[in-house]
């Protein structure tokens, strides 16, 4: 078989694969450098679709979709390989890890800040600066997230008492501890980790969030108590959407 003949057992394997049905294909691997590399370029591409579907929650079955859409794209392609160039496969597989992306980008954002939020819930940590001064908390913080000092209007009747900064999803991060509600923080994102500019609220075994957005940072109000506690609490502080 020749290098373009290999071609299309390059484009049909995928981890997974009977590797006894491919063996012919990985001797030729072992002996031209040149279809080795084209094979490891391919096999790259796959690996960044599976770790991004991956990271969805409930994403059984769409790894196998995705994959096997893939394969038989570049399955058709074989048929006209010596019409087309070869560089035209890999922006292909970039064109379809696009679409994935852009379809799914929101729920991994959303999934990676839930599961943040209730790691934070469960085990917050300690606190770096403790002040009575609200604006020398809001200084602190403007200074760990490279940016502005001010709070949206919703936040205005809002106290702090200690603040701390981290990082959620590789974003700068601050959270401030409520002055007058010691269940209660606020973690502000320097990121648009949620779409929602209105206020939506979660609950789960370690306690309650709020989070919104004000098109350039997310806020998240997080509570060590009930939903209807929180809301209680964010009803006596004015911060409504």
């Amino acid at each position: 078989m020749s290098c373009e003949l290999y071609k299309s057992e390059m484009f049909m394997w995928r981890p997974g694969s009977d590797v006894v049905s491919f063996r012919p294909l990985f001797e030729h691997l072992a002996a031209c450098p040149e279809c080795a590399r084209r094979f490891a370029k391919l096999s790259a591409s796959d690996e960044t679709i599976q770790q991004t579907i991956q990271e969805l929650p409930e994403s059984q079955g769409l790894e196998a979709h995705i994959l096997a859409g893939l394969a038989h794209q570049r399955a058709q392609d074989t048929t006209y390989r010596r019409r087309w160039r070869n560089w035209m496969i890999l922006p292909m597989a970039a064109s379809l890890l696009l679409c994935v992306m852009f379809g799914v980008g929101p729920r991994i954002q959303e999934a990676r800040l839930s599961r943040q939020v209730a790691s934070i819930l469960n085990s917050p940590p300690d606190a770096e600066i403790n002040s009575t001064d609200q604006q020398q908390l809001l200084d602190w913080s403007a200074a760990a997230l490279s940016g502005s000092a001010a709070l949206p209007s919703e936040l205005s009747r809002v106290q702090f008492r200690a603040a701390t900064s981290l990082r959620v999803a590789n974003h700068k991060a601050v959270l401030l501890r409520m002055k007058n509600e010691r269940r209660a923080s606020l973690l502000i994102i320097d990121a648009l980790m949620t779409s929602e500019k209105a206020i939506k609220s979660f609950h789960d075994q370690e306690g309650s969030n709020s989070r919104w957005s004000d098109g350039r940072r997310t806020y998240v109000l997080l509570f060590r108590g009930s939903e209807q506690e929180m809301r209680a609490y964010m009803s006596g502080m004015g911060i409504t959407s």
